[in-house]
C-alpha cells in the first residue's frame, strides 16, 4: 500500500484514478503546510524551546521524503571526524526499530551489542560500517546524546535525520539534497514528497548534493538550490560503489562481474531507482528492479516473491543495498526457504560517498564546528 501510495505521488502511475487521488490529497498537503509553517515558527521566535547538549551537535537532514544519502553523508562526517582524532556519538531515530527501550545503544564503540530488529535497518548499517563509533537509537536525540556523552565521553554528536527534529539545538546544519529531483515532487506531503516547503533550505549552513554523477551536469540543480537559498554553501557528491560482496558473507567480487549478467536489484530504500541507475552502469545484459517500501521488514512471502521473479527472468545474480542486507540475512537466519536460493548468487553492493567538490570547504566547517564550541 505504501509503495502504492508513492507511486502515485511521484506520478509513475499514471491515468484517471491515480489523478483523482493527488487531487483529492492536494487539501491535506495545504493543511500540513500550515502545521508545518507554524511549528518552525514557534521555534525560530523562541516560543518552543530547544535543549543544547554540552557538546557540537552537528546535524544531517533532507527536505524531501525518500533517500537522499543522509545516512552515507553521516558515514563520511564521522570517518573525517575519527581521523581528525574527535570523538563522536551518532543518534538515530531507529525508525524501522520492532523492539528495545526508548534509548538504545546500537554499537558502543565496538561491535553491534542489539539486533537489526531493536535498532533499524540504517542504525545496524552505520554500526557496520564504523567500528569504533559509538551508535545510538531512540526518538529523544537529547536523552541519547547525555546518555552518549557520560557513556563514552564524546566531543560530538552527529544527528542523521535531524533536520526537522529541532528540539535539539545543533551548531551545524548540513542539508543533503539529491542532484537527480532537488525537491522531489515539488509538492507537501501527503500530495507530494516534500516534508517541508524549499524555503526551509534557507535555515542550513552547508547544503550537500548527492548522486551527481547520476545527471550529465550539477549546473541545474545548484542553479535550483541557489534560486531558493541564496549564499547557502553548497558541496557537491556522489555515492560511490566500493565493493560487491555476498550476503551474509565476508566473500568478495569483482564490480566488473555485473558486466553482461541479468540482474535482479532487490531493495527497500528511499530511491529506488537511484539504486537501479548506478547497477546500470556496469552495463548488465539485462536489469529489473523489485523495489519494497522504505525501511521494509522481509517476510517469507517476500523471499517467495524474489525467487519467483529471479526465476521468471533467468537472472543470474541478486542484488541489493547495504540498508536492506541486515533485514535480510535477519530473515534468512530464520528460514527454511533459503536453501532455495542455492545456485543464485546474491550480492551487496556496498557504497561510500565521495565529495567531488567543496570537500576541503566542507572539513573546513566540521573542524570550526567542533573547536568553537
Amino acid at each position: 500500500m505504501k509503495l502504492a501510495l508513492y507511486s502515485v505521488i511521484t506520478r509513475e502511475i499514471s491515468g484517471f484514478l491515480p489523478t483523482l487521488i493527488r487531487i483529492t490529497l492536494t487539501p491535506f498537503s495545504w493543511v500540513y503546510r500550515i502545521l508545518v509553517t507554524a511549528h518552525q515558527w514557534l521555534y525560530d521566535h523562541g516560543l518552543l524551546r530547544q535543549n543544547r547538549l554540552p557538546c557540537p551537535v552537528i546535524s544531517v537532514g533532507n527536505i524531501v521524503a525518500g533517500g537522499t544519502g543522509k545516512t552515507p553523508a553521516t558515514i563520511w562526517i564521522a570517518k573525517t571526524l575519527q581521523q581528525a582524532g574527535i570523538r563522536a556519538a551518532i543518534l538515530l531515530r531507529g525508525y524501522g526499530r520492532q523492539s528495545g527501550p526508548s534509548v538504545a545503544f546500537v554499537s558502543g564503540g565496538t561491535d553491534s551489542i542489539i539486533p537489526v530488529t531493536a535498532s533499524g535497518d540504517e542504525a545496524a548499517m552505520t554500526a557496520i560500517e564504523l567500528p569504533g563509533v559509538p551508535v545510538l537509537v531512540g526518538k529523544d536525540r537529547y536523552t541519547a546524546g547525555l546518555q552518549a556523552i557520560r557513556s563514552c565521553d564524546v566531543q560530538a554528536i552527529i544527528l542523521d535525520d535531524g533536520f526537522q527534529h529541532r528540539k535539539l539545538a545543533r551548531d551545524l546544519e548540513i542539508l543533503t539534497v539529491d542532484a537527480t529531483q532537488p525537491f522531489g515532487t515539488g509538492k507537501l506531503l501527503p500530495a507530494g514528497t516534500l516534508r517541508q516547503p524549499t524555503s526551509a533550505l534557507s535555515r542550513a549552513d552547508v547544503i550537500l548534493l548527492t548522486r551527481t554523477d547520476l545527471i550529465e551536469s550539477s549546473h541545474q540543480a545548484r542553479e535550483s538550490v541557489e534560486s531558493v537559498a541564496p549564499g547557502i554553501s553548497i558541496v557537491e557528491s556522489c555515492h560511490h560503489p566500493i565493493q560487491l560482496y555476498q550476503l551474509g558473507s565476508d566473500e568478495k567480487f569483482e564490480l566488473q562481474c555485473l558486466k553482461d549478467k541479468r540482474l535482479l536489484a532487490v531493495c527497500g530504500i528511499g530511491n529506488p531507482n537511484a539504486f537501479a541507475e548506478t547497477l546500470r552502469q556496469y552495463e548488465p545484459q539485462h536489469l529489473e528492479l523489485l523495489a519494497f517500501p522504505d525501511h521494509h521488514q522481509y517476510r517469507p512471502a517476500d523471499l517467495e516473491q524474489i525467487l519467483y521473479r529471479a526465476t521468471e527472468m533467468a537472472a543470474t545474480i541478486i542484488i541489493t543495498t547495504q540498508k536492506d542486507e541486515q533485514r535480510l540475512c535477519h530473515l534468512f537466519a530464520h528460514e527454511h526457504t533459503a536453501p532455495k536460493f542455492e545456485g543464485l548468487r546474491f550480492y551487496v553492493l556496498g557504497i561510500e560517498l565521495v565529495i567531488t567538490e567543496g570537500q576541503e570547504q566542507l572539513t573546513q566547517r566540521l573542524m570550526e564546528c567542533v573547536e568553537a564550541v
